[in-house]
């Protein structure tokens, strides 16, 4: 009987998972039931870009229901900038180029090979590269790595703002839930880390850390107001991969060049007229 019973049981799972294989896997992700991935038409893409030379940057968003604005603020201050895939195709291009900037957010699926990525980020931050990097599963393995913590306080709607990072906006910044499950993720500083945005509990929500060439976020891309988000990723990029400035003349070295104009002037005019 008992063993009848299991048989029954078992097949009758076996059945709904079959038959209803969302209600399943559906909760395992963070978007709501329906929502498209806004993200996804850049898979694979090269946004070509003259300004900044060398200095690319690679990009993997698993998800987005709304545009983050991530490209855009890339483009505007000069990137070219590759997207991956997926995390495989990120962890082997972050490992084979020269790349002078990362970005990553997981934002709806559960790390399905985290090892890799995990492994292509810690080698390419201790070889001092910059990210910014979002973890909406709040795996303090990852937020090591950016001298943060995962607080486990999430959906705070708005975070106050370091000077450094405030320019062109407003100051507290509101969040917006587009159709997450978890849209904000409290954060606490480890080691070096800085503070550079605080939720109302007092919980980071910006820490950027390795001596200035990290940041992890403590809320998704899309989740600022709209007309905000790409100047706020341009703040927030422009903090870890500042770009190259060029070295100011001084007024000495201005002078100098002008007397020596003064006298390759004077020398070719004598020399007509003798």
């Amino acid at each position: 009987m008992k063993s009848k019973f299991f048989t029954t049981t078992l097949l009758v799972m076996l059945i709904s998972c079959l038959s209803f294989p969302n209600l399943v896997f559906a909760q395992e992700n963070n978007a709501s039931p329906g929502s498209t991935n806004f993200f996804e038409k850049y898979y694979g893409k090269i946004i070509e870009s003259s300004i900044r030379g060398p200095l690319d940057a690679l990009v993997y968003i698993d998800y987005e229901i709304a545009d983050g604005k991530v490209l855009d603020a890339l483009a505007a201050l000069g990137y070219t900038v590759t997207v991956a895939t997926d995390w495989v195709d990120f962890s082997n291009k972050l490992g084979a180029n020269n790349y002078g900037l990362a970005v990553a957010f997981n934002q709806n699926f559960p790390w399905s090979v985290k090892p890799t990525v995990l492994s292509a980020l810690t080698t390419y931050i201790t070889n001092g590269g910059s990210v910014v990097f979002g973890d909406w599963k709040t795996d303090n393995d990852f937020a090591a790595l950016f001298e943060a913590q995962f607080t486990g306080v999430n959906n705070q709607t708005q975070m106050a703002l370091h000077p450094s990072i405030a320019t062109g906006l407003p100051n507290p910044i509101s969040l917006v839930n587009t159709g997450w499950s978890i849209f904000s993720t409290g954060l606490t500083a480890t080691g070096g880390g800085q503070v550079l945005g605080t939720f109302p509990n007092l919980d980071a929500s910006i820490i950027r850390g390795n001596g200035g060439k990290t940041i992890i976020l403590g809320y998704l891309s899309d989740t600022p107001p709209e007309a905000y988000r790409q100047q706020l990723f341009m703040n927030l990029f422009e903090g870890v991969a500042p770009p190259p400035s060029s070295v100011p003349l001084s007024n000495g070295a201005l002078y100098l060049g002008i007397f020596l104009i003064a006298i390759f002037i004077v020398f070719r005019y004598t020399r007509r007229l003798a």
